[in-house]
């Protein structure tokens, strides 16, 4: 008999986005749980600018669960969300997210290794800190 797996945020139980996010600091987001094995949803408290970068392996998806954030897009009109809309930015696509509201959350979506591709001469204004909370 084939047991489902456990182990994972979201695996066979609830969670609440909120309370995950809770006590920790913005810009640390949480693999929620992975699908196939391959995808995984995140969640973030956003702050300020994520410095610009690529993806070098894979598509990136998100959606705004509360606050404000536009996606600056290299060669495109930056793309200003609200909570419940979403986007996807296509692999190799240079592109800086910032929110523009206190307290803004996310979800994103990806491939497991997702791998970023950061400009040299953008200054770092800190990276997303990842962890796999359980």
């Amino acid at each position: 008999m084939n047991t489902p797996p456990t182990d994972g945020l979201g695996a066979l139980r609830r969670f609440n986005v909120m309370d995950t996010l809770a006590g920790h600091p913005p810009r640390t987001n949480f693999n929620v749980f992975r699908l196939d094995g391959k995808y995984n949803l995140r969640i973030a408290r956003v702050t300020g600018r994520f410095p610009w970068h690529c993806h070098t392996n894979g598509d990136e998806g998100w959606l705004i669960l509360q606050g404000c954030l536009q996606i600056d897009v290299a060669g495109h009109d930056p793309i200003v969300m609200r909570p419940f809309e979403g986007t996807m930015i296509p692999k190799g696509l240079r592109h800086s997210p910032i929110a523009l509201e206190e307290g803004t959350v996310v979800a994103v979506f990806n491939i497991d290794g997702f791998q970023h591709r950061f400009d040299e001469a953008a200054p770092d204004t800190g990276a997303f800190s990842e962890s796999d909370a359980g």
